[in-house]
This record gives C-alpha cells, sequence and structure tokens, in this order.
C-alpha cells in the first residue's frame, strides 16, 4: 500500500476493533458473569456506560475544531494508551462505584478511537473512493462481534472475567504506536491529493482536474451548516438510530439467556450478529455506490426497523439465528452512514465540527439506550417491548432523512473556506 491513507485505513480498523469490542461486545458478553460474582444489578452493570458515552459525546463536541485544524495523530495515540490503562483498572475493581471512575475516564478515548477521529483521519485522505474506505475501516466494529465476543467468552470462562479487561488492555496498548507511525493529517502535507493523486500543478491543463475535486468534495463552513435544516435532520435521524444501535448486541447475549438458552448460545448469536454485521458492510458500500448517499440512507433507516422488530419476536433458537443476521446486516450500515454522510454532504474539511457537534446529541441516545433497556427488562422481564419501540424509532429516522436534502440542493450562499 503506497498511499498512507490505506494505512490510516488500517489504523482506523484497528481502533474501531478494540474500541467497539471492549466497551460494546466483550461488555455485553461480561454482563452475567460480572453480575454473578460482584452481586450488582443489571441497571448498575450497564449504567458504567452511560456515563462513558456522555463523557465521550461531550468530549468529542469540544475536540471537532482542533481535530479539523490539527489532525488525530496524537489525539489516537493519546487515546488507546489511556484506554488500555483503564482496561486493565477493570481488572480490578471491587466496589460498585470504580467501574463508574474507569469507564468515565475511557469516556475520554472514545472520541480518538471511534466516534471522532477515525472518521476525520479516513475522509481527510479519501474523496472519490471514501465509500470503499469507510466501509474497509469500520469492518474493525463488526469483526470485534465476530472474532472478540467468542474468543473473549472463552477466556471468561477458562479464567475469569478479569482475565478478560487485561487481555484486552494489552490489545489496545498495542494499537498506540501503530497510530503514531501510520496516522498524518492530510494528504496535500506530503504533496498528494485525496484518493492518492498528485497534487495538480497551477497550470491551465489542471484546471478541469481542479474543478472535478471541487465538485467531489463541497466547501462549506461550519456555521453555515449548523444553520441549514438537513444537519438537523440527519443528526435527529442518527440520534434516533442510536438507540438500537448502541445497546442491542450489549444486551444480546442476555436477551438469548431471557429466552432460556445458555450462555454459549447467547455468545453465539453474537457471533452470527457479527457475521451479518460484516456480510453488510459489502451490501451497504454497493448500496451507496449505486443508490448514492440520500437514497441509501432512507433504505437503511426503513430496513433496519423492520429488522429490529422482526428480531424482537421469535422464540426458538433457529429463528433467533436468523433473525440476528438480518438485524447485523441493517446494523452495519450504521458506521457507514455516520462516517460518510457528512464529509458527502458538506465535505472534509470541516468534517471533525460535524461529527463531533452530532455526536454530542446523537450521544445522549446512545448513552442512555443501553441503561434504557436494562430498566425495561428489570421492570417487564423481558426485552420485547423496548426493541419494538426502537424499531419504530429507526422508521422515523428513516423519514427525517428522505426530507434532509443533500448539499447540491442546499449550498451555502457564499463561497466557503475550510477552516
Amino acid at each position: 500500500m503506497r498511499y498512507r491513507g490505506w494505512w490510516i485505513v488500517v489504523t482506523a480498523f484497528l481502533t474501531q476493533f478494540n474500541a467497539t469490542g471492549a466497551s460494546g461486545w466483550v461488555f455485553g458478553v461480561l454482563i452475567l458473569p460480572m453480575q454473578d460474582d460482584l452481586g450488582w444489578s443489571r441497571s448498575a452493570i450497564v449504567g458504567v456506560l452511560t456515563v462513558e458515552r456522555l463523557v465521550g459525546g461531550a468530549f468529542g463536541a469540544w475536540l471537532g475544531p482542533l481535530v479539523d485544524r490539527n489532525g488525530t495523530r496524537l489525539l489516537m495515540t493519546a487515546s488507546a494508551l489511556l484506554a488500555g490503562a483503564c482496561l486493565f483498572a477493570l481488572a480490578l475493581v471491587e466496589a460498585a462505584w470504580q467501574p463508574y471512575v474507569v469507564w468515565a475516564v475511557f469516556g475520554l478515548t472514545l472520541p480518538g478511537l471511534s466516534t471522532l477521529a477515525p472518521v476525520a483521519a479516513v475522509s481527510a485522505w479519501f474523496v472519490r473512493q471514501r465509500a470503499r474506505a469507510i466501509m474497509f475501516y469500520t469492518f474493525g466494529g463488526a469483526t470485534a462481534g465476530l472474532v472478540l465476543a467468542p474468543a473473549m467468552a472463552a477466556v471468561a470462562n477458562e479464567w475469569g472475567w478479569r482475565s478478560v479487561w487485561v487481555v484486552m488492555g494489552c490489545m489496545m496498548w498495542a494499537v498506540a504506536p501503530i497510530a503514531w507511525i501510520a496516522v498524518r493529517r492530510r494528504p496535500e502535507d506530503l504533496g498528494q491529493a485525496p484518493d492518492g493523486e498528485s497534487l495538480p500543478s497551477r497550470t491551465a491543463e489542471s484546471s478541469h482536474d481542479e474543478a472535478v475535486l471541487a465538485v467531489s468534495d463541497p466547501d462549506w463552513t461550519a456555521r453555515q451548516v449548523v444553520r441549514s435544516a438537513s444537519f438537523w435532520l440527519l443528526t435527529a435521524g442518527f440520534a434516533l438510530t442510536m438507540l438500537p444501535a448502541s445497546s442491542i448486541f450489549i444486551h444480546m447475549a442476555a436477551y438469548v439467556q431471557s429466552k432460556g438458552f445458555s450462555l454459549e448460545q447467547g455468545a453465539a448469536a453474537v457471533s452470527i450478529y457479527g457475521f451479518g454485521a460484516v456480510a453488510g458492510r459489502f451490501v451497504w458500500g454497493f448500496t451507496v455506490g449505486r443508490a448514492g448517499i440520500r437514497r441509501a440512507l432512507v433504505l437503511w433507516g426503513l430496513l433496519y426497523g423492520v429488522s429490529i422488530v422482526v428480531y424482537a419476536l421469535p422464540t426458538s433458537i433457529v429463528a433467533i439465528y436468523a433473525a440476528t443476521i438480518f438485524l447485523g446486516v441493517t446494523v452495519a450500515g450504521s458506521l457507514q452512514f455516520r462516517a460518510q454522510t457528512f464529509p458527502d454532504y458538506y465535505g472534509r474539511h470541516i468534517v471533525g465540527t460535524l461529527v463531533g457537534y452530532s455526536s454530542a446529541i446523537g450521544t445522549v441516545a446512545g448513552a442512555t439506550a443501553p441503561l434504557l433497556v436494562a430498566f425495561a427488562f428489570d421492570l417487564t422481564d423481558s426485552y420485547t417491548a423496548v426493541f419494538v419501540a426502537f424499531g419504530a424509532c429507526c422508521i422515523a429516522a428513516s423519514v427525517g432523512f428522505a426530507m434532509a436534502r443533500p448539499w447540491l440542493a442546499e449550498r451555502p450562499l457564499t463561497p466557503a473556506r475550510a477552516l
């Protein structure tokens, strides 16, 4: 890979793999072992994720403009180091307040590992190949479900849940030097254009290429974007889809067990979900390329809502596994669209700012959803009602996406300058 942008994609893959694995897939597998060992309620255990994500959302909104100006190299490296230390600390918790402190600190690393820096880094290095690059790096989160969920379940069964956090901490620390070596701010800093092309010379012959690049990379200011209706429709839609995206897979193993099946069958469901999410990356990457970002967004929101309702209804393990594959394929679009929509609609120069602002709002939904699901289960001893409600939210998000106009239909009134 001669073009550094693809090494940045690999780095983003690794940060997604570890961060989503730790606070999502692996955490979900460990809910019941931790509950049995520590004697805490399910709501108390899952509540740490609310704190983590609220901290991450607020910090990301502040970091966004800084990322646009300074790049993501230092942020990604420091975040990996701090996150590894937090995971080691989780292996030592005894009192109920301790994991809340640890996960709150871990929340400070989320912008650098999953919600902000990977999106900004990859978007800065790709324009025409952005859908493909984002598809590849978002495989990290899906692969974590496919690989880490069963692997860490096996570690927990053999050596206990505390050993899992030690292993995850070592893996997170291994990412830090890779990020420091691979990541750079923008291809222009190295004399290249996005997608690995050479920067055009300032001649008449290059004017056409420059014009093509300008058209494919719209240029707005953050102030113009936040005054547009489309930005808020997109933000609201992503917030609604964050409710199931941030919670169902965390409760998946417990959900399967609530139907009367074993921990191993629950972990297998998580792996099947991860397999569906991996396959779904190709589905949505192809769909975006063929239908365009707006139509693909609308279709994704609709199918995501339907898949959640279908997932909430089965009672046999075979039917649950089949519905889980469908759900995995649809949820695969979540990272793809959240990462690609804002640079496609508004350009790559303010991605950090826009993702930071949007994520701060979406984080409220994402942070409260796992706890909401836990409360719903504690009250009703069932996940069905809350999952069906989440499906309705996704269908509502699809309507909002349909109303959000792309940048060609809603241009800024004056030429914008990159921040």
